[in-house]
């Protein structure tokens, strides 16, 4: 069974995950990570998707009625990533990345493997992480990290704040200060 610690990689594991996939998997990651993607919202990412003057994707969220599509606003250097990307690779078609759901499984797996991270951790980890990052960015306000994920319910939201290593360092800092 995993427990909640299962559910995210820490900064450190993150780049770690990096420094070990193969560099034609970097980006693809990279744009799981930096936009906090689910691995299908990913995959179904094509050219026209991408503005690129405006640094954002056009994401497609399957699990929510309507499918909605919705913007999301990412660094810079991850535009400029996937432009290279695409120019390097003229005959993409539709999709950025061809591969499916179950070999994104594997490869992830593998990847962590490699980097000695935590065997139970799914690629749903790295949105988990991002969720997380953002709750530190902005002292765990519930409505960026729901609309930055793009969930339906605050309620989905809650698992980010009560992880966020930087709250819970913050409030063993506040409990010390306070016995003092």
């Amino acid at each position: 069974m995993k427990d909640e610690r299962d559910k995210y990689l820490l900064k450190n594991e993150y780049k770690k995950f990096i420094e070990n996939t193969p560099e034609q998997y970097k980006l693809f990651w990279e744009v799981v990570f930096n936009a906090g993607l689910r691995i299908s919202e990913a995959l179904n990412i094509s050219a026209t998707d991408i503005l690129w003057q405006e640094n954002k994707i056009l994401i497609t969220t399957h699990k929510r009625k309507n499918h909605p599509i919705i913007p999301v606003i990412v660094p810079k250097n991850i535009i400029d990533s996937i432009q290279e990307y695409i120019w390097k690779n003229p005959a993409i078609n539709g999709r950025i990345w061809k591969f499916s759901r179950q070999y994104a499984f594997k490869l992830f797996k593998s990847i962590c493997k490699k980097a000695g991270l935590n065997p139970k951790y799914s690629p749903h980890a790295l949105r988990h992480a991002h969720g997380v990052m953002i709750s530190d960015i902005t002292n765990g306000n519930m409505i960026e990290i729901k609309n930055r994920l793009r969930h339906s319910s605050i309620k989905s939201t809650e698992f980010y704040v009560h992880c966020s290593e930087a709250k819970q360092k913050e409030l063993s800092n506040k409990i010390e200060e306070y016995m003092k």
